[in-house]
């Protein structure tokens, strides 16, 4: 009898032991940072972007902390600045976060060109990215689970600028691209996948070779001899330029262009020429959108002016709910798990979209009618008709 109780007295000691370990350790871990990183532009090319994709990801962050964090621990944001001319900084940027750092997971990077760079490094380094501004072609090359992208579909941006362009009858469209790379490239590919499908004929291709030569003039001559009914284009505050060089040389036709034109820089400086000549595709907003819009007015003092800062924002809520969701479970809150959740996550709380899902290439699914085309009218920015 005395043996059992001995026994019995040791199996007691071991299991409150136990339970005196594990409540010490959650409230250890309770009282640790899960620390995340971002990557944009935060000075250089791009930067008013990349500072909006910034502050998207941190009004998460601050969102998620005020209500708890992931069960009890909160998040800590690092960001490392990275732009289209600082390219040759991302994979050093990446290795920082994961190495030094030791983030779980990575939002970002802006862009094209530095996430075909993300791409390989998240597969070697089994790193969670999820980037809010760049698109499937990044991953021609290369394919990794590990990499993600909130960024809506610019396929369907393109079937929207190709609809309007069906309905006004531009029937011959000239493709004039600052440059013959990146996201310039991938959408000059799209339009002329799809253009036959909506009856348009793309008649010219010309393009840069160098984003510092804003001088257009002799890709229009040669777009212009093409006789077209359009111009196609992405630009970034350069479809100002665009336009006015064009109108000089006597080629008086609308420029369509993608969700990274219509911006208030361009706006602003020549208001004028935009009027009438320019439009293009963008996100469409809903009453998610305005909540969020309304929040970071009060957080930072202006509106987000780039669509890519609510993805910033929904990336970082998708990450820290894969966070959230393997915690949970029991699991150990590892890279790899939540590269696991976030996979096959479907995610009701965002603002950029009813639903964030991702396809088998880990880009968010985008419904056919995500965007709308916008001119200018009176000086401001409206739906087109």
């Amino acid at each position: 009898m005395k043996k059992i109780n001995i026994i019995a007295a040791i199996v007691l000691i071991g299991v409150l032991g136990g339970y005196l370990y594990l409540s010490g350790n959650k409230g250890e871990m309770e009282g640790k940072v899960i620390k995340v990183g971002q990557i944009s532009a935060l000075s250089g090319f791009g930067s008013d972007v990349g500072q909006e994709e910034r502050n998207g990801a941190l009004l998460a962050v601050e969102y998620i902390n005020k209500n708890g964090g992931v069960e009890g621990r909160k998040i800590e944001m690092i960001s490392e600045d990275v732009s289209i001319d600082k390219l040759k900084v991302t994979s050093s940027a990446i290795q920082k976060l994961v190495n030094v750092d030791k983030v779980l997971a990575i939002v970002g990077p802006q862009w094209d060109d530095s996430a075909s760079i993300a791409v390989p490094l998240s597969l070697d380094l089994k790193i969670p990215i999820i980037s809010p501004n760049s698109s499937p072609q990044v991953e021609e090359k290369v394919s990794s689970p590990y990499f993600f992208g909130t960024f809506y579909s610019d396929e369907v941006g393109i079937k929207t600028i190709l609809k309007f362009a069906k309905k006004k009858g531009y029937k011959r469209v000239a493709i004039v691209q600052p440059a013959g790379f990146g996201f310039w490239k991938y959408t000059s590919d799209l339009m002329k996948n799809h253009a036959k499908d909506y009856g348009v004929e793309i008649v010219s291709e010309e393009y840069g070779n160098d984003l510092a030569n804003t001088d257009y003039k002799t890709l229009i001559a040669k777009a212009k001899q093409t006789k077209p009914d359009a111009v196609f284009g992405s630009y970034a505050d350069l479809e100002c330029l665009l336009i006015q060089q064009a109108k000089n040389q006597g080629l008086n036709v609308p420029l369509l262009s993608t969700e990274s034109a219509g911006t208030p820089k361009a706006l602003a400086n020549c208001t004028g020429t935009l009027e009438g000549s320019l439009y293009y595709s963008t996100p469409g907003q809903d009453s998610k959108y305005a909540e969020f819009e309304k929040a970071y007015i009060a957080r930072f003092g202006s509106k987000p002016l780039s669509p890519s800062a609510v993805t910033s924002y929904d990336a970082m809520l998708v990450t820290v709910e894969a966070m959230r969701k393997t915690v949970v479970s029991g699991r150990e809150l590892s890279r790899e798990g939540i590269m696991n959740e976030i996979t096959k996550i479907k995610f009701t709380k965002g603002s950029s979209m009813p639903e964030i899902v991702f396809d088998k290439m880990g880009f968010v699914i985008t419904k056919d009618d995500a965007f709308v085309l916008k001119g200018v009218r009176g000086g401001e920015f409206v739906e087109a008709k």
